[in-house]
């Protein structure tokens, strides 16, 4: 029998699927969550904008929620919202807690250098709740260093967050290799039906 870990986070490439494996898995007990997620902001002909922060509940289809944009692509170089993740990002973890489950869909970009959300974060992931989410990959934090000129700084919160994730006996972190990754779709699968009800 396999021991389903109450925390798995999936990491893996941009575009891989592993946003809509998770989707797909909860379907409606998305709304139960807590957390938050990650969305894109497109302008009517598919040009990126920006990304936004809304409650992990929007995942599920609950409505009436307004995003918060923290990353700006409409100036070169992005323009970043701290504000967003100190106090909107922090509160979302803050309550997470109540809720019977949580997502956070992603994590491990520049908010990691806001103390206000690294501290919440910290305690987030020690809750006793079950937590699914993704993680940003290795390349695209790197990008991301690069583009936003975050320094060394981001790296070694990086690095750390994901050498702890990965030493913690109570969480899994899946590589998800394609949208067709059958292994991946499967933990997924088995930890909504272990642990993603109300």
């Amino acid at each position: 029998m396999i021991t389903i870990k109450k925390h798995l986070f999936l990491t893996g490439p941009s575009g891989c699927g592993k946003t809509t494996m998770i989707k797909n898995a909860l379907g409606d007990s998305l709304t139960f969550a807590g957390g938050f997620i990650t969305r894109k902001s497109l302008d009517e002909n598919g040009k990126l904008l920006g990304y936004e922060m809304l409650p992990a509940a929007a995942a599920g289809g609950v409505q009436g929620f307004s995003g918060e944009r923290f990353l700006d692509y409409t100036v070169e170089p992005p323009k970043t919202d701290n504000e967003v993740f100190r106090v909107h990002g922090a509160r979302f973890l803050e309550e997470a807690q109540y809720y019977p489950f949580s997502l956070i869909d992603e994590f491990g970009g520049f908010e990691l250098i806001i103390p206000q959300f690294r501290n919440a974060l910290q305690d987030f992931l020690n809750y006793e709740q079950p937590i699914i989410g993704v993680l940003k990959g290795f390349e695209n934090a790197e990008e991301l260093r690069r583009r936003l000129g975050l320094g060394e700084k981001y790296s070694m919160y990086f690095m750390a967050l994901r050498e702890a994730l990965l030493a913690d006996p109570d969480t899994a972190v899946v590589e998800v290799e394609s949208r067709d990754d059958e292994k991946a779709k499967r933990i997924v699968e088995a930890w909504a039906a272990e642990y993603g009800h109300a």
